[in-house]
């Protein structure tokens, strides 16, 4: 079996590909965990979105990951009736079992909710929506977003 922590180099950590299936690719940056969808995600099956998500929670879960990324751009699924709620129940649990405390998706320039920054469902955590991969990456790293749950639960 292969390590799950990535390799170094020089002192600094080099991101490794971890696992993979044919819809998509998790990458452990060693601060982040990163799926990347592929564009086979066009012919995938809500049964096939759904193996690729229960792979990376897995992946969430045996790193302790604490902030996860999702790049969405080249992803072309349509969902079924039920799947988002499937995810709720069954994924989004398990990344906060392993200790995410942010998550950020990258997505097409076209996307309408990019910026937007919010705790979802049954998240524990926020996630944010971005058009810019280094954005994204400086948000996950960044202190602030660490202390956005915070202050929303505080406010309730």
């Amino acid at each position: 079996m292969r390590s799950k922590k990535p390799p170094q180099a020089a002192g600094k950590t080099v991101s490794a590909e971890i696992a993979r299936n044919e819809w998509g690719i998790v990458v452990n940056h060693g601060d982040v965990l990163e799926l990347r969808w592929l564009p086979s995600t066009s012919a995938m099956t809500d049964g096939g979105f759904m193996a690729t998500l229960c792979l990376f929670a897995r992946e969430a879960e045996e790193v302790r990951a604490k902030s996860l990324f999702i790049d969405a751009t080249e992803f072309a699924h349509r969902f079924g009736p039920g799947v988002m709620e499937w995810r709720d129940a069954h994924i989004i649990p398990r990344y906060g079992a392993a200790g995410v405390r942010q998550f950020a998706f990258l997505m097409p320039p076209s996307f309408p909710k990019a910026g937007t920054e919010a705790v979802e469902g049954p998240a524990v955590f926020p996630t944010k929506w971005f058009i810019d991969r280094q954005e994204a990456l400086a948000w996950l790293r960044s202190r602030d977003a660490k202390s956005v749950l915070s202050r929303e639960r505080r406010a309730q």
